[in-house]
């Protein structure tokens, strides 16, 4: 509009002009001409002012009508968009204006649910890179602008259903394996094992059908099927009632059959779905049978545990102990020497199981060396320190990390003996300088676990870490290798304390290796001075015990103080004498320990598992005997936990079943 105006201006210059020019040339009296010229000028001037204040006007509507629209805008903005605006106070939080849109969500039947609180909880996720809230069934993004002292937030319920939906039809993989097949049907006829197989298939197929899943049968004892995300999560949320149902089905039968699975999704592959699956079930297998594990195929994912409520079947044979046994001579000789570590704390069974490692590499000509923190030890331990000085050849060859560290080689092997959680090692800085791992243990598995081993020996229907030594070194030992009647006497020690003297966790092949240790020259009386308790011991065991309280009618909990650290053997005792007294099933002890962790030490009898109660807090450990430390907690903390987790679980520790 301006721009015209000019125009117009401009023009009526320039016709006045061209009428003063022909004034001038047809025009002779003077007056005249100045008169005409004049009139022709103030007409201009009158034209020209006319104009500018109408261009003036014209830009006054344009500006008023700019500013109703921006206004109109600003306003719609406000209050019209899906989009919620806070303005809060900076230094109390408190809300002082919410939009129309953040005023429907936070406002709801005249209460506010917007307050300093909630706006500090905002402010706090946003400095974490969170981006998301839910009020109700609606889902939010967010942003926090602390300059200017403001929340904005959209609606993306329909963004994130269609995520969800899309992570619901993930393909997922699961692996189905029939516990002890070979064993149960090596003394059935062919009519037997045909009734039997149809009896599975049967119980299996009916289960796969109720999810409408896509499987198929690979051979007797293995399934296999395809699933999305969310008919596995309906499984999850049944927990996996077929473990139940096969086992109570079964054992009406008088057959012992339990099932265990492998199931994963997320991979980027389909491979590698089916390859996280495999190690699932691997894992469930290693863990004792009878269970499920659910892993996303990713490397930070953490496995999911379902059933494991009957207690480890012996599943190893002998086949498999020399296959071990075979494997573990090859690694010796790729590597230039051997070190071995236990657990922090070590028990009787790691010191044995550490000495009888070292013998063997020493079958092997290995130069092989125990790892041991001279301040991390327990008066078992301390006893057989000082039963060392005795045997020179022995003493030499304990190390501490430090010195381990500066000992090792490229080719060095390390040998993690009854544990494999890296996070429990001696020395952590030592496990993470070795690429050659082997592990020899007999705990259920857990999800923390080497990245990759040379080898895995993790039986957990064994007795103890020492059971699986002896039984190596008996395949490898001759007339000139064999073992030191103290080396005998430690690994018989630690076969004693895991089994409470061969009342708990003891099969024929248990027996058997005991048998074979005193033909070595173990010494039965040894082996009851070192695990014997000074007075300083039994008095705080029988203090440990006054404090026990019942949380069930079979279960107790005994609570140390909070000032008073014990070491894990006092724990470990006062557990099990509890567990020997009529009426307890199941006994928890919780004591602050030596290295200011607190810690929980579990038992029961196999009618409660104490492994699963363990394993929600972080432990682990077998169906009758379990562990956990914390940090950064109090005794009584650690109380509250535990027993929110045991009326958590209720129904698993009372299942009728749960004796399998």
């Amino acid at each position: 509009m301006k721009k015209n105006g000019m125009k117009r201006i401009l023009g009526s210059v320039f016709v006045l002009f061209l009428l003063e020019v022909m004034l001038f040339f047809f025009i002779s009296n003077k007056y005249i001409f100045i008169a005409g010229l004049l009139i022709l000028n103030i007409v201009l001037i009158n034209r020209i002012v006319y104009l500018i204040k109408k261009i003036e006007i014209s830009n006054t509507e344009k500006i008023r009508e700019a500013s109703t629209i921006a206004e109109k805008s600003l306003d719609y903005a406000f209050n019209e968009v899906s989009v919620g605006i806070i303005n809060y106070d900076p230094d109390t939080k408190e809300a002082k204006w919410l939009n129309p849109f953040a005023e429907a969500i936070f406002h709801k039947d005249g209460q506010t649910l917007i307050s300093p609180e909630l706006i500090q909880t905002y402010v706090t996720l946003a400095e974490k890179d969170k981006d998301i809230f839910k009020v109700g069934d609606h889902v939010y993004r967010f942003n926090v602008d602390t300059k200017q002292n403001t929340i904005t937030f959209k609606d993306i319920t329909e963004e994130s259903n269609l995520y969800h939906e899309k992570l619901e039809m993930q393909t997922a993989i699961g692996i189905v394996s029939v516990d002890n097949y070979d064993d149960i049907t090596d003394s059935m006829d062919e009519k037997e094992i045909s009734y039997l197989n149809s009896f599975i298939t049967t119980m299996v197929s009916d289960w796969m059908d109720e999810y409408q899943v896509f499987y198929k049968r690979l051979n007797a004892e293995r399934y296999f099927f395809i699933a999305q995300l969310e008919d596995v999560k309906k499984m999850m949320d049944s927990k996996f009632q077929i473990l139940d149902k096969i086992r109570k089905e079964s054992s009406t039968r008088e057959i012992a059959i339990t099932l265990s699975m492998g199931i994963s999704y997320g991979g980027e592959t389909l491979s590698q779905t089916g390859n996280t699956a495999q190690t699932n079930l691997d894992t469930a297998l290693v863990r004792g049978g009878d269970q499920v594990v659910v892993k996303e195929a990713k490397d930070n994912a953490k496995p999911i545990f379902y059933g494991g409520r009957t207690a480890s079947v012996a599943k190893r044979t002998r086949v498999r102990s020399r296959a071990m046994s075979t494997a573990i001579q090859g690694i010796f000789s790729e590597s230039s020497d051997v070190y071995i570590m236990g657990h922090r704390f070590p028990d009787m069974d790691a010191i044995g199981s550490a000495f009888g490692m070292a013998r063997l590499a020493k079958f092997h000509s290995k130069e092989a060396w125990v790892v041991l923190e001279k301040n991390e030890s327990i008066p078992d331990v301390e006893r057989v320190m000082s039963e060392l000085e005795k045997y020179p050849e022995l003493a030499k060859q304990i190390i501490t990390p430090k010195e381990a560290m500066k000992k090792k080689t490229d080719s060095s092997l390390l040998i993690m003996v009854d544990y494999h959680k890296p996070s429990l090692s001696i020395s952590q800085e030592l496990y993470e300088q070795f690429d050659k791992v082997v592990i020899v243990d007999h705990h259920r598995r857990g999800d923390e676990f080497p990245v990759k081993p040379l080898l895995s020996y993790i039986e957990s229907s064994a007795s103890s870490a020492s059971e699986l030594v002896t039984e190596l070194i008996e395949y490898q030992s001759n007339a000139q290798k064999q073992l030191d009647k103290l080396e005998a006497t430690l690994l018989l020690a630690g076969i004693v304390v895991d089994t409470k003297s061969f009342s708990v966790r003891t099969t024929a092949r248990t027996f058997d290796v005991a048998s074979y240790l005193r033909t070595c020259g173990a010494d039965s009386s040894l082996v009851q001075y070192l695990l014997s308790s000074d007075l300083t011991s039994y008095l705080e065991m029988n203090s440990l015990i006054a404090q026990s309280e019942y949380v069930t009618p079979d279960t107790v909990i005994v609570t140390g103080s909070e000032e008073k650290e014990y070491d894990s053997v006092t724990a470990a005792k006062t557990a099990d004498t509890l567990l020997s007294m009529v009426g307890i099933n199941a006994a928890f002890v919780i004591t602050k320990r030596i290295d200011k962790q607190i810690g929980i030490s579990a038992r029961s009898n196999g009618s409660i598992n104490v492994q699963l109660i363990m394993e929600n807090l972080g432990g682990g450990g077998h169906f009758t005997n379990a562990a956990v430390q914390l940090s950064n907690v109090t005794v009584a903390e650690v109380k509250e936990q535990l027993l929110k987790v045991i009326h958590q679980n209720i129904d698993v520790m009372y299942d009728s079943d749960s004796l399998g």
